[in-house]
């Protein structure tokens, strides 16, 4: 066993923050299939929980082909960019091994400098100059994904990798104007922070760096975050133009370090028996836990909005949201003791009502005033974080914790416009999924001898730019000069909460021996009970078939005539790896999956007057990260409950056209969007025979909340229409069946 380290590692501003994920894992079985043969012994092992840091320089491409013919006389595109730039970050994982084989789990967080741009430019009558240019920045990567490796030799490992990805992208828009005849310029541009989910996948190779502790990496990995431009078909009296997009991917080489703790504490073997039961949490930290917390958060999102930048008034601004209201929800995770050092990995979600909101603008004029403001509401928080603690004594642990954060984010501009006759006052509130990172530090302490831990910590969360930002400079020498820019800071949220856990036990007893097995079964008569046990690491496919409900309903779009209320329904196909702990007849684990899906469907068509128009959804991916709790109610049979974070990439199509005036006008929109929500479910598995082959068969629901802006008009005027939109929900629910295939050590 190798003695735990609270060595520090101090990587740049929130790149360790955000660089351990919930399903880095632990633990030996409880039981394992009967052993054939016993394995030489490996000079080192590869089994343990890892920190690390890595640094490298990633290749981008974005395939779009962008249309500039309503912008410019002559029709131009600007057909896609590419960038490059360096990468830097950190990760954390657990690894498994079973003989040559390694298996594991890791989640990186990396910063980058990824960068590029592209550019038209037109000149008109010899004195008039346009130029455009779009721009792509990443500014943070993420990856949750599962590693599968062979060792050549004892002291080197060569791996495959593959999971779900995630990608902070900064859009930028950027439109000069220049005359030489008066002179003048204008420029105006546009910063729009959106945050990509796709996939990853890649290969490396890993060496010991002397001692087994230390190890160093090479490694090579491709993501994909599929559409990020709209595409478009558009037909219009100067005739037909199109829009294209490609995939963006991102290439990337990459070297690292990790530092691995080494063997978690053990409990002593003991013999073989049916139900053993739970250990007092006496016995340690160690082990999987679920539970609950509550508290209170205040959020600030500093901001300057020029008015004139937002069509209201000529001069002024409005200034960022301060907010605070109560977080309620559950926690689950896992974790490892060395010693007096505890390291761990855990995941959150919270309900959230942390609500506030901008300044207020005014402007008035005889017979008519009107006001402006923005409301925020954190509608929900969710985190995946890395935990390092240190108990003074053996009931209590001090820790500090980073990770990765996601929030639901809805803003909402609120108009009111008052006359000698009425009052009117339009609310357009637009949901948005942020993602960020999270740092804090708590204290934990067994309550009496039972399995129950309480806890105090207090986190911040750091979501960057939330908004778009814009500016716009007009120079005209000698006679006008104007110049408005908006400011953003980083939108923050700190939180102190309480909580309670249960603990479900130390993974500390080993699997029988053979020849204990065979010592038992000579003692005994009659059939020997099963040896299969769920503990260990697992991975499988499934497919299946989902319906999903987009139940919104907009009256604005088309002037007063509702669209909405999208059905789809369709097949998905994908792969899941996760690790299992059995505690008695208890199984608790930790999986991550993700799909390709055909689920797709459209609104039916509506008229408004000589508009005709159609909304389609096709939803390309799904993942989750979920936690799992289950029950055996014999040796091969478990039945399970599970729930956890989920994200969609879905595509959204709107088809539309216009027969008046004549020639009919018709555009064909399709617009990406990623919406990250939660997922629960049920299941039951099964050993299919005496192989460490698992079927499964599941149901899955997934809930994305409102993902739909949303336009309320309220009005006391003489013959107002009011106009009422609903949210709604999406949902998705899927039935899928699966085979995995579990190693045993």
């Amino acid at each position: 066993m190798g003695p735990g380290s609270n060595t520090a590692l101090r990587p740049p501003r929130c790149l360790l923050l955000c660089s351990v994920s919930i399903i880095a894992l632990s633990g030996s079985a409880l039981g394992a299939d009967l052993p054939v043969k016993a394995s030489p012994a490996l000079a080192a092992s590869w089994a343990g929980f890892y920190l690390g840091v890595h640094g490298g320089y990633g290749w981008e491409r974005d395939d779009f082909s962008q249309s500039e013919a309503f912008a410019l006389a002559t029709p131009q595109s600007i057909n896609g960019i590419r960038g490059k730039g360096a990468v830097y970050g950190a990760q954390a994982g657990y690894n498994w091994q079973f003989g040559r084989a390694v298996t594991g789990l890791e989640f990186d967080f990396s910063a980058t400098d990824i960068k590029g741009s592209n550019a038209v430019s037109q000149l008109l009558g010899g004195t008039d100059t346009t130029t455009i240019t779009l721009g792509e920045k990443a500014q943070y990567l993420g990856s949750v994904r599962g590693r599968l490796g062979w060792l050549p030799a004892d002291n080197v490992l060569l791996y495959g990798t593959a999971g779900l990805a995630w990608e902070r992208l900064d859009s930028t828009s950027q439109t000069l104007q220049t005359s030489t005849a008066p002179v003048s310029a204008t420029l105006s541009s546009s910063r729009t922070p959106t945050d990509k989910f796709g996939w990853v996948a890649g290969a490396g190779v890993e060496a010991m760096l002397g001692s087994p502790n230390w190890i160093g990496r090479i490694e090579y990995l491709h993501y994909d975050f599929g559409q990020i431009a709209d595409s478009s078909a558009i037909t219009a009296a100067i005739g037909q133009v199109n829009s294209t997009s490609g995939s963006q991917t991102i290439d990337m080489v990459r070297v690292g370090v990790s530092y691995k703790f080494g063997a978690p504490a053990r409990q002593a073997p003991v013999p073989y028996v049916k139900a053993p039961v739970l250990a007092s949490a006496r016995s340690g930290w160690a082990g999987f836990y679920a539970g609950a917390h509550g508290g209170y958060g205040w959020g600030d999102d500093p901001a300057t909005l020029p008015l004139t930048l937002l069509d209201f008034a000529p001069d002024g601004a409005l200034t960022g949201a301060k907010s605070q209201g109560w977080v309620a929800g559950g926690q689950f995770g896992h974790n490892w003791q060395y010693n007096r050092v505890v390291a761990g990995l855990e995941a959150d979600l919270s309900a959230a009502d942390i609500k506030g909101s901008t300044s207020t603008a005014s402007i008035a004029s005889p017979g008519f005033a009107s006001t402006l403001k923005f409301d925020e509401k954190v509608k929900y928080l969710g985190t995946v974080r890395g935990r390092l603690g240190w108990t003074p004594i053996d009931t209590i642990l001090l820790y500090g914790t980073a990770g990765l954060a996601w929030e639901r984010l809805e803003i909402t501009q609120v108009q009111q416009d008052t006359t000698a006759t009425g009052v009117t006052t339009t609310r357009t509130a637009t949901p948005s999924d942020r993602f960020g990172w999270v740092a804090g530090a708590g204290g934990e302490m067994m309550l009496g001898s039972s399995n129950w831990i309480g806890r105090l910590e207090y986190l911040h969360y750091d979501f960057g730019r939330v908004r778009s930002d814009s500016s716009l400079v007009a120079v005209s020498p000698p006679l006008t000069n104007f110049a408005a820019a908006t400011s953003i800071g980083h939108q923050t949220v700190d939180l102190v909460r309480a909580g309670v856990s249960y603990k479900f036990g130390p993974d500390a007893v080993s699997p029988v021996s053979a020849l204990a097995y065979a010592k038992l079964a000579d003692a005994k008569a009659g059939p020997m009970p099963s040896l299969q046990s769920w503990s260990g690491f697992y991975l499988g496919a499934h497919g299946g078939y989902g319906w999903k409900q987009n139940d919104f309903s907009n009256g604005s779009l088309l002037g007063g005539v509702t669209i909405g209320d999208i059905r789809s329904k369709g097949w998905l196909g994908g792969g899941q790896a996760g690790y299992n702990w059995q505690y008695a007849s208890a199984v608790a684990g930790v999986e991550i999956d993700g799909s390709a899906t055909g689920i797709k469907g459209s609104t039916p068509t509506v008229l408004a007057g000589t508009v005709s128009d159609t909304l389609s959804d096709n939803v390309k991916y799904l993942g989750t990260v979920r936690g799992r709790l289950g029950w055996t109610p014999s040796s091969g049979w478990l039945l399970y409950a599970t729930g956890g974070l989920a994200f969609e990439h879905a595509h959204r199509i709107d088809s539309s056209a216009n027969s008046a005036p004549s020639p009919i006008t018709a555009a064909v929109v399709e617009t990406a969007r990623n919406h990250f929500g939660v997922a629960a479910g049920a299941g039951v598995e099964t050993f299919l025979g005496n192989s460490n082959w698992i079927g499964r068969i599941e149901y899955l629901h997934y809930d994305f909340g409102t993902v739909e802006a949303k336009t309320n008009i309220a009005t006391t005027e003489p013959g107002g229409a009011p106009t009422t939109d609903r949210g709604g929900r999406q949902t998705i629910d899927t039935v899928r069946a699966g085979v995995s295939y579990k190693f045993t050590p």
